[in-house]
């Protein structure tokens, strides 16, 4: 199935905001998963550089704590990290990476669009500008740039993903309200990005 296929399946699937909080948590719940296939795919030599580009500034966009959706919201904080890592992966592969893991968390883009449904085009402008986003200092071509640098980014990932505890998306509100949410922040943030 092609991928303007494979979007339009899933927006017949995602037809209540209970279904999208259900992928919302499968999203949170592999979010070191998603991590780790990306921090692979971003140390194998064998990806090309504008693929490794992209992956180093969506694994930078992890380290910054105040992001679109704060991550201190329980459940919810890596909620958006989680989407823009299958994002980041998604054009990783159209820049060439091979690698299987990284094709299947790319494959699952899909999800992302009856999530964010209009946000998902100047969402993925977003995701291509991570690569110059400055967080604790560097910039992916900065961070690509130099081996030493490379490294302390790396143990900088493996020590945020060794401190990440799974949590549960808030369940006292309404699947509605979660929902919501999000896509308000992501407005908010491509407002404030100049994308929309």
């Amino acid at each position: 199935m092609d991928r303007l296929g494979n979007c339009a399946y899933h927006r017949r699937l995602m037809t209540n905001p209970e279904a999208e909080l259900a992928v919302l948590q499968r999203f949170v719940d592999g979010y070191v998963e998603a991590i780790d296939v990306t921090l692979k795919a971003l140390g194998d030599e064998k990806t090309p550089a504008p693929a490794r580009r992209v992956l180093c500034g969506v694994l930078n966009y992890v380290l910054d704590l105040l992001d679109i959706f704060p991550d201190h919201y329980q459940g919810l904080g890596v909620a958006d990290d989680a989407m823009l890592l299958r994002i980041g992966a998604e054009q990783a592969v159209a820049a060439g990476a091979t690698q299987a893991e990284l094709r299947k968390l790319a494959a699952e883009t899909g999800e992302v669009e009856p999530l964010v449904g209009e946000l998902m085009a100047p969402l993925r402008q977003y995701v291509t500008r991570l690569a110059d986003r400055t967080v604790r200092g560097r910039t992916a071509q900065q961070i690509l740039a130099s081996k030493d640098l490379f490294a302390v980014f790396a143990a900088d990932v493996r020590r945020h993903v060794a401190a990440h505890r799974p949590q549960q998306v808030e369940s006292s509100v309404s699947a509605a309200w979660s929902v919501g949410e999000l896509r308000k922040m992501v407005r908010h943030e491509l407002k404030k990005a100049g994308l929309v």
